[in-house]
Formats: structure tokens, C-alpha cells, sequence
């Protein structure tokens, strides 16, 4: 009886020390996980990999969003600035619809982009360019005591696109940044557009000043064509050229940007350009643009092949005509 005893005893505890390291077999790589994450420096590396590896390439390309598109409606009151409008609209679009890039540290994914800060510093060039135009010749008020809202947004509006929160000169200085100033200037914009609406200002339209506004921008595309010409000159042998991208997306956005601007133009001009008879070269130039505009886009594939004809070839018919109709996607300001 004592050794059936004995023998049992030895059974149960046989099949315990089996059930333990069973256990043991199972726990053992969760005891190791636990350990190796407690370890702060493996964690580290965890949480480094984590942000190069998905942080930063998963947030850039949510954030990478350039837009192109070339057929908004202008359907601004006569009494109002189609010119004016459609900078409001574009900074607007870029500073407040969408994040304004160029000036964001590298805790933003966006910190690693370089095509859509390009581009939005580019277009915000051209806006700049044309508001410093429109205030050295437009800007007039009834009331001259009264601050010029046009002049007020042209200097806001020269406000370097890079700035975050700090100088560049002292990185412990607080300034404002980009972002503030030019929604700051987009306020001044709707500012004039009302005060133009109400009667509080006046819109004075001569050809000398839309010739003076097609001879600035002129000039800086002649510029832009300049600088690029010179990159290809002097870098056209490198191996690797990390620049090129950057200035042909800063060159797409002030070719959208100015294409967009001279729409308007078409529109606060119209009598101008029909009574001077420059219909037909005025249209050939702005046609000019747009087919710069879809040549930097992903549509220059169907235009190569002869399936594009332009986004709106007659757009610029129309806005030029006493009556219009058509009918496309309205803009936001």
C-alpha cells in the first residue's frame, strides 16, 4: 500500500514539473518582450525606427497635396476687384484650406517634403508680386487719412514663407509667424473688396496701369528663366542634382499662380483690353501660361498624345465677352 502511495506521490509530482515547464516554454518569450522593452535605450531605437519609417513617410505623403487646377469660376460683383479676390482666394487655399508648409520644424512629416514648399513659396511670390502692383497703382481711398489696405497687404505678403516661430537671425526671438502674416493680408484684401463695395474706396482702371502690372511680372519671369537656365548651365554635368526639384516646383507655382492672377486681370480689364484691341495677343499670352501650367503637370502626358487641349482654351473668350454663362467650379474667398 505505502509504495502504491509512493508511487502515486511520484506521478502527481512528475506531471507538475512537466505543467511548469510548459509553462515555462510559453511564458519565456513574453518575459523577454517585457524585458526588452523595459530596456529605455531598445525602446529608444523602437520608437526612432517607428518615426523614420512611418512617421515621416506616411505623414509627408497625406500632407503632399499640390493643386493645379485652372478652372475656377470668376464670378466677382462688378463693383469689386476680380484681381483682388483671386488673392484672397489663393492664400486663403494654401495658408488656412491646406497647411502651409514651408515653414514647419521637423516635428511636422511635412519637415521632409520639399516639391509642395516649393511650390506654395512660388505661388505666394506671384501673389506678392501682383498685391505690391496693385498698391503702388490702385490703392486709393476716398478718405486718404484712412490706412490703404492694398499697401498694408503688399508688405505682409513680403513676409519670408520660411519663418515658424523665430528669427533666423536669433533663434531665442519669438516673431510672428508666416502663417499670421499672411492671413493678415488676406484680411486687408477683403477689407478693400468691401470698402470698394460700400464706397469707401475707388477702383481706378487705366491701361498704364495694366501695363505696368504685365511689365513687373514680366520681369520676374524673365528673372525665374534666367535662374533656371544658369542651374542648367552650371549643374547640367552633375551626377546628382538635389536643387533641380526645387526650383522646378517653386517655378510651377508662380507659373499657376500667375495664370490664376492674369484670369483676373481678364476679367477687371476686360473694356480695356477689347477698346486698345489687344484681344488676340492678350489671349495668346495668358494661353501661354495655362499650356506652362499643364506642361508642369501630370496631364502633359495626354497633351503630348494630342488628348488635351488645354483645361479652358475658350475661357478667356468668355471673360472678355459683355455677357457670359458658363457655368464651372466656384472658388471660396
Amino acid at each position: 500500500m505505502q509504495n502504491q502511495n509512493l508511487k502515486e506521490l511520484f506521478d502527481k509530482l512528475l506531471k507538475t514539473l512537466a505543467r511548469q515547464r510548459w509553462w515555462e516554454r510559453l511564458s519565456s518569450p513574453f518575459r523577454r518582450l517585457g524585458s526588452f522593452i523595459t530596456s529605455w535605450w531598445q525602446l529608444l531605437i523602437i520608437v526612432f525606427a517607428a518615426i523614420i519609417f512611418l512617421y515621416y513617410p506616411i505623414g509627408g505623403w497625406m500632407m503632399n497635396k499640390i493643386d493645379t487646377t485652372t478652372d475656377y469660376e470668376i464670378n466677382t460683383p462688378p463693383s469689386q476687384s476680380a484681381t483682388v479676390e483671386m488673392m484672397s482666394f489663393l492664400i486663403k487655399r494654401e495658408v488656412s484650406d491646406k497647411m502651409w508648409t514651408p515653414n514647419l520644424p521637423f516635428i511636422f512629416p511635412s519637415y521632409v517634403l520639399d516639391n509642395m514648399p516649393n511650390f506654395q513659396l512660388g505661388l505666394m511670390s506671384a501673389v506678392s508680386n501682383v498685391s505690391s502692383s496693385f498698391a503702388a497703382k490702385v490703392d486709393q481711398t476716398i478718405a486718404p487719412e484712412k490706412e490703404l489696405p492694398l499697401k498694408t497687404a503688399a508688405e505682409l505678403l513680403k513676409y519670408p514663407g520660411t519663418i515658424w516661430m523665430f528669427s533666423p537671425q536669433n533663434k531665442l526671438t519669438p516673431v510672428p509667424s508666416a502663417n499670421t502674416q499672411y492671413k493678415k493680408a488676406r484680411k486687408q484684401l477683403v477689407a478693400y473688396n468691401r470698402s470698394l463695395r460700400e464706397g469707401g474706396s475707388v477702383f481706378y482702371k487705366s491701361p498704364g496701369d495694366l501695363a505696368y502690372f504685365l511689365q513687373r511680372m514680366s520681369k520676374d519671369l524673365w528673372l525665374s528663366n534666367e535662374k533656371l537656365e544658369a542651374h542648367i548651365r552650371e549643374h547640367s554635368s552633375d551626377w546628382v542634382d538635389n536643387r533641380s526639384d526645387d526650383l522646378f516646383y517653386y517655378q510651377q507655382g508662380k507659373i499657376y499662380g500667375y495664370y490664376l492672377l492674369m484670369k483676373a486681370l481678364s476679367y477687371d480689364y476686360k473694356d480695356i483690353i477689347l477698346a486698345n484691341d489687344i484681344y488676340q495677343p492678350w489671349t495668346q499670352m495668358v494661353k501661354a501660361l495655362e499650356e506652362a501650367v499643364v506642361l508642369f503637370s501630370c496631364r502633359s502626358s495626354q497633351r503630348r498624345t494630342g488628348q488635351y487641349a488645354g483645361p479652358q482654351s475658350s475661357e478667356f473668350h468668355r471673360l472678355l465677352q459683355p455677357e457670359s454663362s458658363a457655368h464651372q467650379p466656384k472658388y471660396d474667398v
